[in-house]
């Protein structure tokens, strides 16, 4: 039986990503709604406490970003980000246009009828210069080499050209999009990727790639991944007979980890279950 989608699907970096690491993860999450028989990792409170610290702080940037007066008495749960970010602010942000927890949805031809969506932490953009898409990362900075491969970078500068012209009133060129991922565990350290025509079509062809696998496969091909990395912190990797242990959380595995929503709803869906001890 051909692999059916729900209705109205809207594929994220992070579902894209669970399909890369694991098609057989896509569809117990998405496909499946598959309820999640193993905690993310452990200890689960350090856990909980890191997806809090991330949380927190992008509420703080988001208040920021609107021009919100902030008061001088800073949530200590995130005093060293915020001192981060004070010390080593994004620089040459533009200005004319500015919108953070900003989402866009395409729906574009080479997608196949695929909905793709991307939510930008902060989105800033001058018509005489470049748009600026910034990523808020509280963890360590992660090697340039692995940021690159990872779906958001692929994705959420390549959205943005394809939302351009009805976001902005006229096409964006790939050569005037940047990507900022700011490390408040790291100093406010910054990694930067210039977008390009070249990266927008390999970005495109890499992605309808993937949708094309996706909808090839049959109902019982899903296949598990080779790497056992992704293993690690998976919620399914006792179904799957991979791990009996969850993983121990460490802020530096931030590769392998779920990102900062996922994780969030992850653990509210724990913490929901019956069997849930904390």
């Amino acid at each position: 039986m051909p692999t059916e989608l729900p209705p109205a699907f809207t594929f994220s970096q992070s579902s894209l990503q669970d399909f890369a690491d694991c098609p057989r993860r896509f569809q117990l999450r998405y496909l499946l709604a598959q309820a999640y028989p193993a905690p993310v990792a452990e200890p689960l409170a350090v856990l909980d406490d890191s997806v809090e610290r991330g949380e927190r702080f992008h509420r703080l940037m988001e208040r920021y970003w609107r021009g919100v007066q902030l008061t001088e008495q800073t949530d200590p749960l995130i005093a060293d980000l915020w001192q981060a970010f004070l010390d080593n602010p994004p620089a040459n942000v533009p200005q004319t246009f500015r919108r953070p927890e900003f989402s866009v949805n395409v729906k574009p031809a080479w997608a196949n009828g695929a909905r793709l969506t991307a939510k930008y932490d902060l989105l800033a953009y001058d018509p005489d210069g470049e748009a600026l898409i910034i990523d808020w990362k509280t963890s360590r900075r992660l090697r340039r080499d692995i940021l690159e491969r990872r779906l958001q970078t692929i994705l959420y500068p390549l959205l943005l050209v394809e939302a351009a012209p009805r976001l902005f009133g006229t096409p964006l060129p790939p050569e005037r999009v940047r990507l900022l991922y700011w490390f408040g565990e790291d100093g406010g350290a910054t990694e930067s990727f210039a977008y390009s025509s070249s990266r927008y079509i390999d970005g495109r062809s890499y992605i309808s790639a993937l949708l094309a696998r996706l909808r090839a496969l049959e109902v019982d091909e899903f296949p598990l991944t080779a790497d056992l990395h992704h293993c690690r912190y998976c919620q399914y990797r006792s179904l799957c007979e991979r791990e009996e242990v969850a993983g121990t959380f460490e802020p530096d595995d931030a590769e392998f980890l779920p990102d900062l929503d996922e994780l969030r709803d992850l653990i509210a869906a724990a913490a929901a279950d019956e069997d849930f001890v904390l």
